[in-house]
């Protein structure tokens, strides 16, 4: 491990004075780790830097001097997950970690704000800990006396953390780290609250208390989106779906109005809530953010990219009806929206080239064949019509479709085809039901 330091010392020692220098090393060794990836983090984007192979576990990198100080990330080849996140304030960094237990195992080597920040989060997290752990205990008491233990070690606990925080950003005054240490600080109320209610919308009304939206140096980050990612997701919950969406549109408005006129930090925040409710399906919310915020942007803060290719997902959402579909059968045109006869149409693309494909169809068919509560639409994507012509006389119960030109048809285009097979269940509206991702899903889906 010596030798290794003494490397990634000489790594630094030798770089190039126009540049600097990101190094690191690996520890232990792992060999699954090939390449490493640097990007800056802007808001929701993470623009990509440079990238480094392994050398016997060490990496180096270089950012043009005079590069924009603020959050980098490193991250891995596509088979090991994680990352890891720095401050860049236009000096080297030089780190090690393992990068299967990043949390515990990070250490930056030089880098004396990297090195603040990292004890400035792990004094504070075991103080914020017990702070949120002594309000969750004390809803539940019903004794005088340990009520008064609790008050009297939840405001000895508060004072500790105030002074925490206050050292830490005296002590960074002036420098890059000050401003994520200031924005990171929670507010406390001076007393324990008896009523969850009461301090939920206590946590809610001060969540924001410490952040400043118009700070620079925050917005070449991705500090703006996570606070506000966990404030819609984790402060506004409930079971039931039209509640829950009510409240997540509720936390969109007050956050937007805290935002006023910043149409940078806007468009880094939208963003990100756009790709989390995709990630989540809820495509009603991705089609509320866009249409209620993100397209009134500024063209300058928005990507119409991006509005697209949502709204044509937005399409494909469930509740919605599917996109039309429309064929010639026997010299008849044919639409998807005019069959009728069954409770549900199972939509499926697929290929005769694909291995995935032959494996399912036929456990697909065998399973519909013969029941009228189910019909299926089969859409082969495929460069010729030979192959699907021989399949399709096999699959007589079913409407078979030949798409030529496979992914560059238009209805593989339209319902967003980009592996097969895919699946749409529809009912008997043609809206979509469910998107099972494998044949056993939607077994399941009509066993169930």
């Amino acid at each position: 491990m010596l030798k290794k330091l003494l490397c990634i010392l000489l790594f630094i020692s030798v770089g190039v004075h126009s540049q600097n220098i990101i190094t690191g090393v690996l520890s232990p060794k792992n060999d699954l780790v090939t390449r490493v990836i640097l990007y800056q983090l802007k808001g929701a984007k993470q623009v990509y830097i440079s990238n480094s192979k392994l050398e016997n576990d060490l990496f180096k990198m270089e950012i043009l001097q005079g590069s924009e100080s603020g959050i980098y990330r490193l991250s891995f080849n596509s088979e090991v997950p994680g990352y890891v996140d720095f401050i860049f304030d236009q000096k080297d960094v030089s780190l090690k970690f393992d990068p299967l237990n990043i949390l515990n195992t990070l250490e930056f080597l030089n880098s004396e704000e990297n090195k603040t920040y990292a004890n400035y989060l792990a004094e504070t997290a075991n103080v914020k800990q017990k702070l949120d752990s002594l309000q969750i205990a004390f809803f539940g008491l019903k004794d005088k006396k340990q009520d008064e233990i609790t008050i009297d070690l939840y405001a000895k606990t508060l004072n500790i953390y105030s002074k925490i925080q206050g050292q830490y950003e005296d002590i960074t005054e002036g420098k890059l780290v000050n401003h994520f240490i200031k924005s990171s600080r929670n507010y406390y109320a001076s007393t324990l609250f008896s009523s969850p209610q009461k301090y939920l919308n206590s946590v809610k009304q001060h969540y924001f208390d410490f952040i400043n939206f118009e700070d620079n140096v925050l917005k070449n980050s991705n500090l703006f989106s996570e606070k506000v990612i966990e404030y819609v997701f984790y402060l506004n919950v409930s079971e039931d779906y039209q509640v829950q969406n009510a409240l997540y549109k509720n936390a969109i408005n007050e956050v937007m109005q805290k935002l006023g006129e910043n149409n940078e930090a806007k468009s880094a925040i939208l963003t990100s809530l756009i790709y989390a409710f995709e990630e989540f399906e809820n495509m009603n919310l991705v089609g509320f953010v866009i249409d209620n915020f993100y397209s009134n942007l500024p063209a300058a803060f928005k990507d119409e990219t991006l509005i697209a290719d949502m709204q044509s997902k937005i399409k494909l959402a469930i509740g919605n009806k599917a996109p039309e579909i429309v064929w010639n059968e026997n010299g008849v045109q044919k639409k998807l929206s005019e069959l009728n006869g069954s409770e549900n149409y199972v939509l499926v693309f697929w290929s005769t080239t694909c291995s995935h494909c032959l494996n399912e169809i036929p456990k697909l068919y065998e399973f519909t064949n013969g029941n009228n509560a189910m019909h299926v639409v089969a859409v082969a994507l495929e460069d010729n019509k030979t192959d699907f012509e021989q399949f399709a006389a096999k699959l007589t119960s079913w409407t078979n479709i030949l798409g030529l030109k496979k992914w560059e048809n238009e209805m593989a285009k339209e319902y967003k085809i980009n592996a097969t097979p895919t699946y749409f269940i529809l009912d008997k509206d043609k809206r979509i039901v469910s998107k099972p991702e494998h044949f056993e899903d939607l077994k399941a889906f009509f066993e169930n």
